[in-house]
């Protein structure tokens, strides 16, 4: 049986996270086929990939899958900073990588060797907490049946303040949101986990907003994946990334148009609190559409999110 080698890096991650799990639910799906040495890191530890990169791993949400005998390698990387798959795309080893927060303009322009470019495909970004939606939806969709929903938009999230940073300039549109529609739930700051579904099932529609294409903090956010878990419609600027089982603007959410520079910083973030605003009012009341997504997104989660699909997925699409 061939060695495998899996390197995680998230050792101190509760196991409910879908990281610990994943990684868990992967290496039992591959042990038929591999013999398998999991190595059980920490991004914290600062972990040094030697092979023939001498990569430091400092964040956890990237999973390495090595060949012992050829020290070839693949790895799943949930994409939010896709830095650590770009240095390692540069050994002579990698031969292909599954990315949650996929961008084929920033791997195009990395990514010299046309046939190691097709080797990196676009992935599924997961949730926080694995199977939330599967585990939880029943009672949820029945909940929401016998409430009045709240029918302003719910935002919840972090707002950067720092001017320098990127992440500041890509949600100042929520920012500007806020001020226009009077109707906007403005959930600046954390919540618990538990506390954050308790106040996101009593409303009609959210409001889904990532910070960008991909090149930096990606265009995902978990709370996408977790309200079409739950069955909450979502708005959102159209999805610069791509998922291996495509998110359909208008079937899966709310699409509201929007442009990027040439560093995915939407280039008029006024202009993109204002198309939020009209899309808004011209879906608010329609009960039948804002099922109609929910449905559809619901169905998506299912099939891409929920376990053990999205491990197999994952597997299927490294080829593994």
């Amino acid at each position: 049986m061939e060695k495998l080698n899996i390197y995680s890096f998230h050792r101190k991650i509760a196991s409910h996270r879908f990281d610990a799990h994943n990684t868990k639910t992967m290496i039992k799906l591959l042990s038929d086929r591999y013999d398998i040495t999991h190595h059980n890191l920490d991004g914290d530890d600062r972990y040094v990939y030697e092979n023939d990169c001498n990569v430091v791993i400092n964040q956890g949400s990237i999973v390495i899958f090595e060949f012992d005998d050829t020290k070839k390698f693949k790895t799943f990387d949930f994409g939010d900073a896709p830095t650590l798959t770009l240095q390692l795309s540069k050994s002579n080893n990698f031969i292909g990588a599954a990315i949650g927060q996929y961008n084929p303009f920033l791997w195009d322009r990395y990514i010299d060797d046309s046939e190691l470019r097709q080797k990196i495909k676009p992935s599924v970004y997961p949730e926080t907490c694995w199977n939330f939606g599967i585990e939880n939806y029943n009672e949820i969709s029945e909940y929401r049946k016998s409430i009045e929903l709240d029918k302003r938009l719910y935002w919840r999230g972090s707002i950067y303040r720092n001017p320098n940073m990127i992440e500041f300039n890509r949600r100042l549109a929520i920012q500007i949101l806020n001020s226009k529609l009077d109707t906007f739930y403005f959930g600046d700051g954390p919540l618990s986990f538990d506390d954050y579904i308790k106040e996101a099932i009593q409303f009609e529609l959210c409001l889904g907003f990532g910070v960008g294409g991909g090149y930096v903090c990606g265009d995902f956010c978990l709370r996408d994946i977790e309200m079409y878990g739950m069955g909450i419609p979502t708005i959102r600027p159209t999805y610069a990334v791509q998922t291996d089982d495509p998110l359909i603007p208008n079937y899966h959410y709310i699409s509201v148009d929007c442009e990027f520079d040439e560093t995915f910083k939407y280039t008029n973030p006024e202009l993109l609190a204002d198309n939020i605003v009209k899309r808004y009012r011209e879906v608010i009341e329609d009960t039948d559409y804002l099922n109609y997504i929910s449905n559809n997104a619901r169905e998506w989660y299912v099939k891409n999110i929920s376990g053990p699909n999205i491990s197999k997925k994952i597997i299927d699409i490294l080829e593994l």
